[in-house]
């Protein structure tokens, strides 16, 4: 079996850090490598400390090196998910509090993300501008971050997932790529499998555009047909029956856009009826009141 250490030693290259940035705080950087190499064993909560500062839990650990289920940072994003969705403005604040304090306290660029993608729930919240304030410091260090991971996991799928919203289309389009392709490695477990299957919906939707830019020049057509193209690499599973409805109207979208009006129109009622056929009716008028914009807009 491989050694924890050397386990720790693929993550922390793929996530970015040198030995003395991870060392940094908890241990020397000689007993760092000594575990690495499999030449020292280590306490439970000098090795709770380290997977702390590489934004791992404990069981996305065994994940990575005994084919695991991660566990506590699902847990993380459901709380922030659901602080969200609730418009807990104070919990959302609360929670980037915790992530300053950890950022001071390691100076590591993954706590300071975490603020980030938190800032922008925030602001969505509170009714304010998405992009209001943002430093183009802070999306440089997203961007980094995410361009520097050379195996893409749960973590990074989701901070991406995130904080997508206040990039330039042109980021969306490399990071979406690279997104999907630096998360095949763990693309047999289900949740990963999720997070790049919505994230290159959300592509495809945020390089649409606005319905009421409908009429307007298609800029990204060529990248939009290569993330469809992506979709069906992956094949969505047959259970996933939302998603592959989804993705049919995200189709008919796509035609409308390009000026396809028959086309575009048949396969998004199509969605509709099959959502309306299994009782899902707050996602069919969802989609009606989407394609009655669109029909507004292009007339």
């Amino acid at each position: 079996m491989v050694p924890y250490g050397e386990t720790l030693r693929q993550i922390r290259v793929q996530k970015g850090l040198t030995m003395k940035e991870l060392a940094d705080g908890i241990c020397s950087v000689s007993f760092l490598s000594k575990f690495e190499r499999g030449d020292s064993d280590i306490t439970l909560g000098l090795f709770t400390k380290i997977l702390e500062k590489l934004m791992l839990s404990f069981d996305e650990f065994l994940y990575i090196h005994n084919d695991y289920m991660p566990d506590q940072l699902e847990q993380f994003f459901k709380n922030v998910s659901t602080a969200y969705f609730n418009r807990n403005s104070a919990q959302l604040k609360h929670l980037k509090k915790q992530e300053i304090e950890k950022w001071e306290k390691y100076r590591i660029d993954i706590y300071y993300c975490n603020v980030l993608m938190l800032q922008v729930y925030e602001r969505i919240v509170d009714a304010k501008e998405i992009d209001e304030n943002v430093d183009k410091e802070d999306v440089k260090i997203l961007s980094n971050y995410l361009f520097s991971v050379e195996v893409w996991g749960y973590y990074e799928l989701q901070l991406y997932s995130a904080t997508m919203l206040f990039l330039e289309p042109i980021m969306v389009v490399h990071l979406s790529k690279t997104a999907y392709e630096k998360s095949i490695r763990y693309r047999s477990l289900k949740k990963v499998n999720e997070a790049i299957i919505a994230i290159i919906m959300n592509t495809i939707v945020y390089l649409l555009g606005p319905v009421n830019r409908f009429n307007e020049k298609m800029e990204y057509r060529k990248e939009i047909s290569e993330f469809f193209s992506y979709l069906e690499t992956i094949a969505l599973p047959e259970s996933s029956l939302l998603e592959r409805v989804e993705l049919l109207h995200l189709k008919g979208a796509y035609e409308l856009r390009i000026g396809n009006r028959e086309e575009g129109i048949a396969k998004i009622q199509h969605a509709i009826q099959i959502l309306s056929d299994l009782g899902s009716y707050g996602n069919a008028t969802r989609i009606e009141k989407y394609l009655q914009q669109i029909l507004d807009c292009t007339k």
